[in-house]
C-alpha cells in the first residue's frame, strides 16, 4: 500500500508541476497557447487518479461484441487526434466477423490506455493487427516509440517507459485478465509491442 501511494503521488506530481510552471510563465500574449498545455497536464493528473481509483472496483458487463466494430470505433475516435499530433495510425482489418464475449467499454479503455502510452513514448506511428489462433484472437498493438524500461514490472504500478506512467497499463492488465485473457509487453527492433489474447465466442 505504501509503495502504491508513493507511485501515485510521484505520477500526479509530474503533470501538476508542469502545469504550475506554465502558469508562472503565462501572460496575455501566450495565454491561449499555455492554456491548452495546462489543461492537458491537469487532464493527465485526473486520468491517473481515475485509473488508480478504478483499479480496485472494476466490474465487467459482458455481451457479444464484434472485434471489428470495436476497432472501427477506436479508429474513428482516435485518428484525427493522433493526426494532429503527427502520429500515423493504422488498423489492419480482416474480412470476417470476430465475436467475443466481453465488456465493450472496458476493452475500449484498454486500447485507449495503450495508445496513450504510445503517445507518451514519443511514437510517430501506431499499428494494430490481429489474427485468429484456434479458439483465440491475438491482437498486436505496435509503436515505434521509446522502448519499455521496466517490462517485467508492468502490473505493479511501476513506470514502464522513459516518459509516462504505468498505472494505465496496470489497469489494462487487470481488465484483460478479468476476461480470462492474457496481455504481454515486449520490446522489438522498432519500439514497443503489446500482445492481447482473448477467447472467441
Amino acid at each position: 500500500m505504501k509503495d502504491d501511494i508513493y507511485t501515485l503521488a510521484h505520477e500526479i506530481r509530474n503533470p501538476l508541476s508542469v502545469a504550475r510552471g506554465y502558469l508562472e510563465m503565462m501572460n496575455k500574449s501566450n495565454l491561449e497557447k499555455y492554456k491548452e498545455i495546462i489543461k492537458e497536464e491537469i487532464d493527465t493528473s485526473l486520468e491517473i487518479l481515475n485509473n488508480y481509483l478504478d483499479y480496485n472496483k472494476i466490474q465487467l458487463v459482458k455481451e457479444e461484441i464484434d472485434l471489428n466494430v470495436l476497432l472501427m470505433d477506436i479508429k474513428n475516435s482516435m485518428q484525427d487526434f493522433l493526426k494532429k499530433k503527427g502520429i500515423t495510425f493504422k488498423i489492419e482489418f480482416q474480412d470476417k466477423d470476430i465475436y467475443l464475449e466481453a465488456d465493450y467499454n472496458r476493452l475500449k479503455q484498454v486500447f485507449y490506455n495503450i495508445i496513450k502510452n504510445s503517445i507518451e513514448a514519443q511514437s510517430k506511428s501506431i499499428f494494430i493487427q490481429y489474427k485468429v489462433l484456434f479458439d483465440q484472437v491475438e491482437i498486436s498493438i505496435c509503436d515505434d516509440g521509446l522502448k519499455c524500461m521496466e517490462i517485467n514490472k508492468i502490473g505493479k504500478n511501476y513506470s514502464n517507459k522513459v516518459l509516462g506512467n504505468g498505472i494505465g497499463l496496470t489497469l489494462s492488465k487487470k481488465i484483460i485478465e478479468m476476461h480470462q485473457g492474457s496481455i504481454k509487453f515486449m520490446n522489438n527492433k522498432k519500439g514497443f509491442v503489446v500482445k492481447i489474447s482473448l477467447s472467441l465466442k
